[in-house]
This record gives C-alpha cells, structure tokens and sequence, in this order.
C-alpha cells in the first residue's frame, strides 16, 4: 500500500526531492554525466520556475551517493566577487570537507589571501571566509581572487586525480562585478580546469543569452541543455495522483491546474498547494475549487504585485493591460488606439524593457506548449496577468 503524504503534498520552497519531485530523468542524467565528466562545461537555460535548482541539486547528491565529488553554490545574494568566492569555499566545504582529510587545508594553502576559519553552527565544521576587507578592493582584484579559488579546487582535484563537479547558480552575476570584463575573465578561468566539471545555470536570460551569442564570452566554449516544461499530460496526472495519495478525491483538478497556471513547474504546483489547502478538509477537489485557489494567490500577492505596477510607467502599464486583454498585435492601428500606446518603436521600446524586467516573454523566444498570445507576447507570471485583468481592464472600460 502507498504511504500517502504527510501534510501538504506539494512543495514549492526549498530544494523539492522525493516524492515531491517528478520528472527531469533524462536532465539528471545529463546533469550527472557534466559533473563527473572532467573539464566539461554545461549551460542550463530555460524561463524561470521551471525547477533548474531542484534538478541540479537532485543531480549534486546523486553523484555524491555515488561516491563522487560535487557541490552547488548559489550566487544570487552576493553583493561583491569577494561574496561569490566564499559562498564556492562554504558550499565545497560542506559537501566535499567532509570526505576529504584535510580538504580546507589544501585549498586554503594554494590562496594568496588571508583566510579565517569559522565553524558552521550547522555542522561543526570550520568554513572558510576570505578576508572581509578585501570586499573593498578594487572589482579586478577581487574577480583576480575569486578565479584564484577555482584555481585551487582544480589544483587540489588534481593532485589527488578526481575530478570535482560544481554547479554555479545564477552564475550570470559575474556581469555585476565589471560587466562584459567580468564574463571574460569567467571564461579564462573556467576554460583551464581539467579536473572540474562545471554547471552552469542562471535567471537573468538576457545576460545569458548575450553570453552565449557570437560576441559573447561563453560561445562555443560551453554545452548547452535546454530546460523545458514538463510535458503537460504527466503534469495533470501527477498532481491528480498526489491529490488522490493524499485522501482527495479529484474531477478534472490536474488538466485545470495546468491550464490555468501555464508552463512553469512552480506556478502549477503553487495553485495545487493552495487548491489541496482548501479542500483538504472535506476530501474533494473540483475545478471550481481551482478557480478559487488561483483567486486565493492572486489575493495573497495582492501588495507585492500592486507595488510592481505602481513601479511602472503608464506606457508599461498600458502595454501590459494590451497583453492581457489578448486582444490584436500590439502593434495594429486598433490596438495602438485603444490602449493608447503612441507609435509603434515607441511599443518595441517599451516590450523590452518589459521583457529585461522579467514582466514578459516573447511567445517566439518560449512557446510553451505550442499556446501563443494574440499580441505575440505573455506575462512571466500568470499571477500578475490574473491581477492586472481583475484590477486595471475596467480603467480603459474593458470587462
């Protein structure tokens, strides 16, 4: 008999693993095979939340089950290069200081900077930090000593012959710490390590994707893995299937969630969640019942997505309500009249900005599920698309 859920069946924060993950074999596999693989250097793009980091890290513990070496370091908060170096020293730490004697010691010794030594409160275990006042110094030296850290996983993986798998979250933030100078020097770095095997994966597609083009600093120097969404009949069936473990009897609940939240894995499991939350205590879920769960998101992101539209301007304003109402091309006589959007550069303009603030997609660039918008263009989150139907269409008379 099938143990059911404890608690909610869905999870959206966090790592997902488990159960609570699905799909993604043969990205894993692939994930696997770049960070055992010495010297190889694979890119993951796709749109956001679509569960890159839950797959990459599925990917890290396989490899270490295993008996290999790898870990994941998330770049997203770091303020300086100085941070994105020890967060690679802490994540290595963690994972690989506990199976080699000695391993902070080694790495420690090929640096050319003062390091202190923390215990983690977690584990015990002594974290290594840079010196803090080199968090001041000058962007190229900084970048200078980040390079000089993977310098010294490479060198220590060498000298014992293993190789090292690292997978660097929102890698693309290099481009803060000297722009395209920055990309460059990633790039000279990354593309002398035999003994590391990196992944490389990020949320910022334009950088990304500007790094990858003919000009940019990773062309032709990194595998590319596409990301997708999964498809959506195993999508259905795998949240009616969690529902169903989980003492809910469903109608129709998983095609509806899908429909309703799009292509990206977290938007659908966020609206099961909250569905399986409002329906757990009577033991039935129906499509109404989806209906209200979207409602209920929509509700609770009501400051957070309010903020975001007062952040804009009323020509970005105007083209998001053109987007949502799905009406003509945004850049049709009708549609330029109603929605009041000027000339036609001035929309192109707009769209891209739009687009570099993570608002909307390109439905050529992410067609996802074979679904395209009227206009060509859709929100990045169905969420903002609900709220800017239900609270500004009735501005310009629109129901």
């Amino acid at each position: 008999m099938k143990k059911q859920p404890v608690g909610n069946p869905f999870r959206i924060h966090g790592v997902v693993e488990g159960d609570y993950f699905t799909d993604r074999d043969d990205e894993i596999k692939r994930l696997v095979q770049a960070l055992t693989e010495p010297g190889s250097k694979l890119l993951v793009y796709s749109p956001r939340r679509m569960g890159k980091t839950s797959a990459v890290m599925n990917a890290v513990d396989k490899v270490n089950k295993n008996g290999g070496h790898a870990f994941l370091a998330d770049l997203s908060t770091a303020s300086t290069a100085i941070d994105m170096g020890n967060r690679i020293l802490a994540a290595a730490t963690r994972i690989i200081g506990k199976k080699w004697k000695n391993f902070v010691t080694d790495v420690v010794s090929r640096l050319n900077v003062t390091v202190s030594l923390t215990p983690d409160p977690t584990t015990g275990i002594p974290l290594p930090s840079i010196d803090i006042n080199l968090r001041g110094e000058e962007i190229g030296k900084q970048r200078q000593t980040l390079s000089g850290i993977l310098d010294a996983i490479n060198g220590t993986a060498k000298e014992r012959k293993i190789t090292v798998g690292i997978a660097l979250d929102e890698f693309q933030e290099i481009h803060k710490f000297g722009g395209e100078t920055a990309e460059w020097d990633l790039r000279a770095s990354i593309q002398q390590h035999g003994n590391i095997g990196y992944v490389l994966f990020g949320s910022r597609e334009h950088l990304i994707q500007h790094m990858m083009s003919s000009k940019g600093a990773l062309y032709k120097m990194v595998d590319k893995m596409p990301f997708g969404p999964i498809n959506s009949s195993h999508m259905a069936k795998w949240v009616d299937t969690r529902m169903a473990d989980a003492g809910i009897k469903v109608q129709g609940v998983g095609d509806c969630i899908v429909h309703l939240a799009g292509a990206r894995t977290r938007d659908i499991v966020q609206v099961a969640r909250r569905c399986y939350d409002r329906t757990t205590s009577r033991g039935r879920a129906t499509v109404e019942d989806v209906e209200y769960a979207f409602e209920d998101i929509i509700a609770e992101e009501h400051d957070l997505l309010f903020e975001c539209w007062r952040s804009l301007t009323a020509h970005q304003q105007n083209i998001l309500r053109a987007v949502a109402a799905g009406g003509k091309g945004l850049t049709t006589r009708e549609t330029l009249a109603r929605f009041t959007l000027g000339s036609s550069g001035t929309v192109t303009n707009t769209v891209n900005s739009l687009i570099k603030a993570g608002h909307l997609i390109r439905q050529d660039a992410h067609t996802l599920r074979k679904v395209t918008t009227p206009t060509g263009y859709d929100f990045d989150s169905p969420f903002f698309k609900g709220w800017v139907i239900r609270h500004t269409l009735s501005d310009i008379g629109l129901p």
